[in-house]
């Protein structure tokens, strides 16, 4: 049974577990990078993923801000088959 094109489906967590994380480490880098920011990636809280032209992890990450942990969202586009990897939205939606 295949997944439909840009449905949104929970990620396959235990075989992707180290891809996310390293998905999700690449979002905080590329958002401070942005931003001049110094949140520091804590864990991932929740992954989903959308067959787009390649796939946009969605991601629900715990991040420390000043020894505060945030929760925030982020969106992953991978296109593996060209090494392409952009962080889409990263966004700030509430205190953990």
């Amino acid at each position: 049974m295949g997944s439909k094109l840009g449905g949104v489906r929970e990620s396959g967590s235990t075989q992707n577990s180290i891809e996310i994380e390293s998905l999700a480490k690449f979002a905080v880098d590329e958002h401070n990078k942005k931003e001049n920011a110094v949140l520091e990636f804590a864990k991932v809280v929740k992954a989903k993923e959308q067959t787009v032209a390649g796939t946009l992890h969605h991601l629900t990450l715990e991040v420390i801000d000043a020894g505060t942990k945030k929760i925030y969202e982020a969106k992953v586009w991978v296109k593996s088959w060209e090494n392409f990897k952009e962080l889409q939205e990263f966004k700030h939606t509430g205190d953990a």
